[in-house]
């Protein structure tokens, strides 16, 4: 793909598993921006989580590739799966700008992400690459976010609220219904799905 003066979506965690709330999100970026690609980053060595707390870097990174084979603007990109040292946004965004130099990059996140961005490593280096899509966790938009959203904007930050129809799904509480003997397969993609059970994952 040739990313000169294009405009391309982040989708960044550890998706653990990755479900239809992560995909479902993208695809409404992909619509209300006209984005030209999402990039899917699956976290290696997060900081905020142990190694007890999630799956294998190279497990996650495969439930990715098999949940966005079929969407012709999804791709993957193994970067921080690839570092030894932890994954921080700032970091990954600088390695962006330096192999996309003349695209626009916009970072795809859910409403509690943003309202904690003090808490990210370098969040202004952060904020200062990219235009930030924020995901609402209800259909309406909560004051706590408007004023978030428009503190950063008066800073100078480019931030902005996707229209999307917010979706109750976490991979935590798919993971804790695995290991419940429940079935989350509606909140998967039937391939992730297929490859959880075939893998026994979370069991």
């Amino acid at each position: 793909m040739n990313c000169q003066n294009k405009k391309i979506g982040i989708m960044g965690g550890t998706f653990d598993p990755i479900h239809i709330g992560h995909l479902a999100i993208a695809q409404e970026a992909v619509e209300y921006k006209k984005l030209d690609k999402v990039l899917f980053i699956p976290t290696g060595n997060p900081p905020h989580k142990t190694n007890k707390e999630k799956t294998k870097a190279e497990i996650r990174l495969e439930m990715v590739k098999i949940g966005i084979e079929d969407n012709e603007f999804f791709e993957i990109d193994d970067y921080e799966v690839r570092r030894e040292e932890p994954s921080y946004s700032a970091m990954t965004m600088q390695y962006l700008k330096d192999k996309y130099p003349k695209t626009e990059l916009y970072f795809i996140m859910g409403e509690d992400s943003l309202l904690d961005i003090e808490s990210w490593y370098r969040y202004e280096d952060f904020l200062n690459c990219v235009t930030v899509l924020v995901a609402k966790r209800q259909e309406q938009c909560n004051k706590d976010l408007e004023n978030k959203v428009n503190d950063l904007i008066s800073k100078g930050y480019k931030v902005e609220i996707v229209p999307s129809h917010y979706l109750e799904i976490s991979a935590t509480n798919i993971r804790k219904k695995l290991k419940n003997g429940e079935n989350p397969k509606y909140y998967l993609k039937q391939e992730v799905y297929n490859y959880i059970i075939k893998e026994g994952l979370y069991l």
